[in-house]
């Protein structure tokens, strides 16, 4: 067997030349020390540390930047809580900012007596804004086919619509109950108490009912009001001149 393989280059090294004791000493110590350092290098727990760290910071990452739909499914009654909330509370600035400018671009468009082949609001900044605003707010709660049909039902969409260009009125979910059909998994009936408070200050409390399908699990395939017909005309009324 040829032992020569094994040995270490300083070994084969000294074998051609002629050495001092005092150098070979000398040799030997630097040879211990090279020895034991190979054998004080933990590899295997650096290279595991150095991997484990990088799953950490892998997960960390993707965990700090997963939007609100990744982030967990919801149930479906988690959506339809969120759609209502959002229907019947007053909404932020931002809602009528979008919608106020939307509706003062229709009327200067639809004021004008010119016949049009295709509708004139479309690509107008004010319908893009608030297109986005609305897909911003409900889309992650629908379905894709729920959700174009929503947003073309707008007193079952939001009941401050019929508000044009008022602010002056405050409205507040108070109570919401939604439940589960006992033949139908995917359909839900919900009833809720609005507090209403008109631009005059005078507040009453309103029952409504409603129903919602959910074919997938936290989306919405449509959701509609079944009894609100006193509150939509309150509202009405109030957002008459």
């Amino acid at each position: 067997m040829n032992l020569s393989k094994n040995k270490d280059p300083l070994f084969i090294e000294l074998g051609k030349i002629e050495r001092s004791e005092q150098m070979k000493s000398a040799t030997f110590q630097k040879l211990q020390r090279r020895i034991q350092k190979k054998r004080s290098i933990p590899v295997m727990p650096a290279v595991i540390s150095v991997a484990l760290a990088a799953v950490t910071f892998f997960l960390v990452f993707s965990f700090m930047n997963e939007s609100p739909e990744t982030a967990g499914s919801l149930t479906d009654t988690e959506a339809i809580e969120k759609v209502l909330n959002m229907q019947l509370n007053k909404p932020e600035d931002e809602f009528f900012e979008v919608v106020y400018a939307k509706w003062q671009r229709m009327e200067e468009v639809y004021a004008s007596e010119t016949e049009y082949t295709s509708d004139p609001m479309e690509g107008t900044p004010e319908l893009i804004a608030y297109e986005e605003y609305i897909e911003k707010e409900f889309k992650p709660y629908f379905t894709s086919n729920g959700f174009d049909n929503f947003k073309v039902q707008p007193m079952d969409f939001h009941y401050f619509f019929a508000m044009d260009n008022q602010r002056n009125y405050e409205m507040e979910l108070l109570d919401l109950n939604i439940e589960q059909s006992e033949n139908t998994a995917t359909n839900y009936s919900f009833s809720a108490e609005v507090e209403y408070t008109d631009p005059d200050g005078e507040s009453n409390v309103y029952s409504l009912t409603g129903r919602a399908i959910v074919p997938e699990q936290g989306k919405i395939g449509q959701i509609n009001f079944t009894d609100a017909n006193e509150f939509q005309q309150k509202i009405s009324d109030d957002a008459t001149p």
